[in-house]
């Protein structure tokens, strides 16, 4: 079967997920010229990813100080608090291998509101892109990781909050509805611009929704909204794959 949009990877077990994560983003860095965004997932689910990533050979063989690193979403909280993804991801990964702190883009927290957090991040990324304006000819992003949650959602981009869905301008925006705390999101004009997009979704919670998504049965949902410009890959465990995995 043919996905109604990207490409399919499906894997037998979390170490084959975990390693072809950690490949992807590997060999993503080995074709990268001078510049290289990498765009990192929040959630439980990139964890194993990063940790293989943080493990030999990857954590010697990638050139981290030469990547740059942007969160595609993170809660409003303390860099501390251990709902921060940015917490999990140091831990994960950059806790354990020599990398830039400045090339770590991480959204800022002490003395801002949520909108002022969103504004300033946003900033950041239009220095880290050199302009304000994104061109389909220079993608932002040379790889970047979007998990999928059970209602379709990906990065902090809900379902039925049209001002985020619809928005074509900003990069990105505070979330001050539909979960129980503040977050702030990258937008889809960034998130498309990308070379590749990988979705990592694992776990039978997932079935339901990827089967819909794949079989192009729902096409409402955010993460079945997501068209880069470049290529779309499906990075699936079998547990979330059902009948797409036979």
């Amino acid at each position: 079967m043919k996905p109604a949009f990207g490409e399919l990877l499906v894997v037998p077990d979390a170490e084959a997920f975990a390693e072809a994560g950690a490949r992807l983003l590997a060999d993503t860095a080995a074709m990268a010229g001078a510049r290289c965004v990498i765009g990192l997932a929040g959630g439980s689910t990139p964890r194993s990813v990063y940790q293989r990533l943080a493990s030999p050979p990857y954590h010697h063989q990638i050139r981290w100080n030469a990547l740059d690193f942007v969160l595609g979403d993170e809660r409003f909280v303390a860099p501390d608090n251990p709902d921060s993804n940015m917490r999990m991801i140091d831990r994960a990964l950059f806790n354990h291998v020599e990398h830039d702190p400045a090339r770590v883009h991480a959204v800022p927290y002490e003395g801002l509101t949520v909108q002022q957090a969103a504004e300033r991040y946003e900033q950041t990324l239009q220095t880290l892109y050199g302009a304000k304006t994104l061109s389909t000819e220079r993608p932002f992003f040379d790889l970047c990781f979007l998990g999928m949650g059970d209602d379709g959602h990906t990065a902090s981009l809900l379902p039925g909050q049209q001002r985020l869905l619809d928005e074509r301008t900003r990069w990105v925006l505070p979330v001050t509805e539909g979960r129980p705390e503040a977050r702030v999101t990258l937008t889809y004009p960034v998130l498309n611009s990308a070379k590749l997009i990988v979705f990592v979704v694992s776990g039978s919670s997932k079935r339901s929704m990827l089967d819909g998504i794949l079989s192009g049965a729902e096409t409402s949902v955010p993460a079945s909204r997501i068209r880069p410009s470049g290529r779309v890959l499906w990075l699936v465990d079998r547990d979330a794959a059902g009948r797409w995995a036979q």
